[in-house]
């Protein structure tokens, strides 16, 4: 798929809090309005190399404490290198394209740290948004650190909720774009969305009715929750390895009784392959050998063994999707996946999850 390019740009942060005082927030007694902490992720000349936990200041203390109750120890955090600089001054040669990335359920913003920071690189501005109560944790700027909460509305209210937070992020591009600090540097005609789980239904359902948002990227979208209407732009649609009914049933079964685990998963394929047939014809529907579901966030790396291969494939693959839809470098996004650049551990599949002839059937035998 050749080399990243702009390997000479850094990433800074920038941590902001939105404010909704239009909607009450449900999950704690007192409070008065929706509020959610977002981070800015930017291109920078300055470098600064940490590990993991500096993402969660300033409750970093607490935040390892969180994780080690769940078995996950400090040591194993700060194993995780990063190169993030806290409020680094952004490079201002140019606007860069905008690209919105909506967490999975209980996952942390920034626990797709690795993604963030490889998208960053290639010139582009990252943006994640906390879903507080519905995280595992979520840290506010003042310290405060919010615990999940014990229960949940619905997952269709969930992704409302959601919807609604991302559109109050949309909304809030081009106020931070004319502040001093940034200066212009969103490119806010050119704004991309990512999705993980319950983010990738969020994300799909809002790519349907936003017109300011211009292609889409899946990672294991929870599908079985998308609406009816279908996004006009481009959506590279990425699944983990079980991606057809009997491999995604398989890989369920447990998580709820069977009944309802088998109408999931019968959900899930419908709505894939309605996706096949209606998306636009630049649409993409891949699975990446060797991935599960919590291969697309930094959870993955912590919780087990996640190959190297399959992460290098993600990236490679949201690059050149990003390049090609946002960049608008034609050609790009085909070129990386024709049969000559292919990554052997990448499959081209159809609606059904399965794959689309018989040159990937032979790598899976």
């Amino acid at each position: 798929m050749g080399e990243l390019k702009h390997s000479n740009i850094k990433v800074g942060r920038v941590i902001k809090v939105i404010d909704d005082i239009n909607r009450k927030e449900v999950f704690e007694e007192g409070r008065e309005f929706r509020s959610f902490p977002i981070s800015i992720f930017y291109p920078t000349k300055e470098a600064h190399e940490t590990n993991l936990t500096s993402l969660f200041y300033p409750a970093i203390h607490e935040v390892i404490g969180l994780f080690s109750e769940v078995g996950i120890k400090e040591e194993k955090l700060k194993e995780v290198f990063i190169s993030v600089k806290e409020n680094a001054k952004p490079i201002q040669d140019t606007p860069f394209p905008v690209v919105l990335l909506s967490p999975g359920f209980g996952i942390d913003r920034d626990l797709y740290i690795e993604i963030i920071t490889t998208i960053v690189q290639e010139g582009y501005i990252v943006v994640t948004h906390s879903v507080p109560y519905d995280s595992f944790f979520t840290v506010f700027p003042n310290g405060k650190a919010v615990r999940q909460a014990e229960r949940f509305p619905d997952d269709r209210s969930q992704i409302v909720t959601r919807m609604q937070d991302v559109c109050l992020v949309l909304d809030h591009l081009e106020q931070w774009n004319q502040e001093e600090f940034f200066n212009g540097i969103f490119d806010t005609n050119k704004v991309g969305v990512i999705g993980h789980s319950l983010g990738g239904a969020t994300v799909f359902n809002l790519a349907a009715i936003d017109k300011r948002i211009s292609c889409g990227i899946l990672f294991d979208a929870s599908l079985h929750l998308i609406d009816d209407k279908m996004p006009k732009i481009p959506i590279l649609n990425i699944r983990q390895e079980a991606s057809s009914f009997q491999e995604y049933l398989n890989a369920i079964m447990g998580e709820d009784d069977a009944e309802t685990s088998e109408s999931i998963a019968k959900s899930y394929i419908e709505n894939q392959m309605k996706m096949y047939e209606h998306l636009p014809k630049s649409s993409s529907f891949v699975k990446i050998i060797g991935a599960n579901h919590l291969s697309f966030s930094t959870i993955g790396r912590l919780v087990s063994d996640v190959s190297p291969d399959v992460t290098k494939t993600i990236q490679k693959l949201v690059i050149a999707f990003l390049n090609e839809f946002l960049k608008e470098e034609q050609g790009t996004y085909i070129e990386n996946i024709s049969e000559k650049n292919r990554p052997l551990n990448l499959i081209e599949i159809n609606g059904s999850g399965l794959p689309v002839n018989n040159y990937y059937s032979d790598i899976l035998k």
